[in-house]
C-alpha cells in the first residue's frame, strides 16, 4: 500500500483557508483502464493496463480547488477478480482512514462489476460519521467522453460536504448519489448503469458542484456493525439460483463443498422449487443456515416466523449477493437465526 500526499490539492497559500483533506483509495477498475484508442469502450479489459492514481490526478487540476488529496494506492485488480478476503482488506484500509480525525472524507475508486458488493461491505464496516464514497466509471480513462474524471471530482465534492455525514457509505456515479445498501448495477454498459432500488437515489451532485439530498437514509442495525480486522476468515456461503424445474443438486453440492450458509435466490417473493425446498430442509437439518432471497430486481422477502424457528432467515430487500456478504459476516459472530434476522431487518 502506497500513501502519499498529492499535488492535486493543498492547504493553500497566503490567506486562503485550508482545504478539507480527503483520502483517495485507488483499486483500479475501468476508471483507471487504458484502451487501444479513444473509441475502445468495451475491449479495454483484455488489455489489463491501468493508470496509477497519480496519472489520473495529474489530469484533474480542478481537484485543487475542492480538497487536499492524500492518495492510498492498493494493487490494481479487476473487480470481478477480487475475493472476499481481498475486498475485506480494501474495506479495512478505508475504515482505518475514516477513523483518522485529520481526514474529512474517504473516496474509493473501484471497478463497477462488483462495486456494489464492496460498497455494501464498507457499509457493514464503517460507522456512520466520516463520509465514505465509492465511485468508478463505465468508460475507460482513455476513451472519448470518459466519465471517470467528473465522477471522481463529484465523489470528492460529496465526501467533503457536511450533509454527507452520518448517512452511511455512499455511491456516486453519473452525478447521482446512492445508498450503498440499496444500489445495484443494472446495465452492462450504459453510463446510468446504477440504480438505487425502490427508493431511488438519495440525491445528486449538480452541475455547479452543489450536493443536493432529496431524502435521508434509514437506520439499520448492521450498518457499521463489523470490524473487518476482527472477523477472521468468513465461512463459505454459496448462492443457489432458482429456475423452472430446478432440482436440489446445487444445494446438495454447496453443502458437500462445506458451505456454512446458503442464500436461496428464489422466484417471485422468494420461492424455490419443491425439490430445492426439500434440499434446503436437508441443509438446515445438517446445520447450514439458509437465507431466503429473491432473484427479481426489487421487492422484499418477508420474515417467516415458522422458517426462523427452523434456522432459516429472510433477506428483506437485499439482493442475493449482498445477502451472501451479510450472512458470511454474521456467521462469524453467531449461528442464532433470530439474531441474524435482526441484522437483515430494516
Amino acid at each position: 500500500m502506497l500513501v502519499t500526499p498529492s499535488a492535486a490539492g493543498g492547504p493553500g497559500r497566503g490567506r486562503q483557508p485550508a482545504l478539507p483533506r480527503v483520502a483517495l483509495v485507488s483499486t483500479g477498475g475501468t476508471i483507471a483502464s487504458v484502451g487501444r484508442d479513444r473509441l475502445d469502450l468495451t475491449g479495454y479489459a483484455e488489455r489489463a493496463e491501468m493508470r496509477a492514481v497519480g496519472a489520473l490526478l495529474a489530469e484533474l487540476p480542478e481537484l485543487a480547488t475542492v480538497a487536499e488529496i492524500v492518495t492510498v494506492e492498493l494493487p490494481n485488480v479487476p473487480s470481478h477478480a477480487l475475493g472476499l478476503a481481498d475486498a475485506l482488506r480494501v474495506v479495512r484500509t478505508a475504515r482505518d482512514l475514516a477513523a483518522d480525525p485529520a481526514i474529512t472524507g474517504v473516496v474509493l475508486t473501484h471497478g463497477t462489476n462488483t462495486l456494489e458488493e464492496t460498497a455494501f461491505l464498507l457499509d457493514l464496516a464503517c460507522p456512520p460519521g466520516t463520509p465514505v464514497v465509492v465511485t468508478g466509471a463505465m468508460r475507460p480513462a482513455t476513451s472519448l467522453s470518459a466519465d471517470g474524471p467528473l465522477n471522481l471530482v463529484n465523489a470528492v465534492r460529496l465526501a467533503t460536504d457536511p450533509a454527507s455525514r452520518g448517512r452511511g457509505v455512499l455511491v456516486l456515479l453519473d452525478d447521482t448519489v446512492h445508498a450503498a445498501r440499496d444500489v445495484s448495477k443494472t446495465s452492462a454498459n450504459r453510463l446510468s448503469a446504477f440504480r438505487g432500488g425502490e427508493l431511488g437515489p438519495l440525491g445528486f451532485v449538480e452541475g455547479d458542484g452543489a450536493v443536493v439530498f432529496h431524502h435521508g437514509t434509514e437506520p439499520w442495525a448492521a450498518r457499521g456493525a463489523f470490524d473487518p480486522g476482527a472477523v477472521g476468515t468468513p465461512p463459505r456461503v454459496d448462492i443457489v439460483l432458482s429456475y423452472l424445474g430446478a432440482d436440489g443438486a446445487l444445494v446438495d453440492a454447496a453443502v458437500a463443498a462445506g458451505a456454512a450458509g446458503i442464500v436461496s435466490a428464489g422466484t417471485g417473493a422468494g420461492y424455490p422449487t419443491p425439490a430445492e425446498s426439500a434440499a434446503l430442509d436437508r441443509a438446515v437439518a445438517g446445520g447450514v443456515l439458509v437465507c431466503q432471497a429473491t432473484r427479481v430486481g426489487s421487492g422484499r422477502v418477508t420474515p417467516r416466523p415458522a422458517a426462523l424457528a427452523d434456522g432459516m432467515v429472510t433477506a428483506g430487500n437485499l439482493n442475493p449477493w449482498k445477502a451472501r456478504l451479510l450472512l458470511a459476516l454474521a456467521l462469524t459472530r453467531t449461528r442464532d437465526a433470530a439474531a441474524i434476522q435482526r441484522l437483515f431487518d430494516r
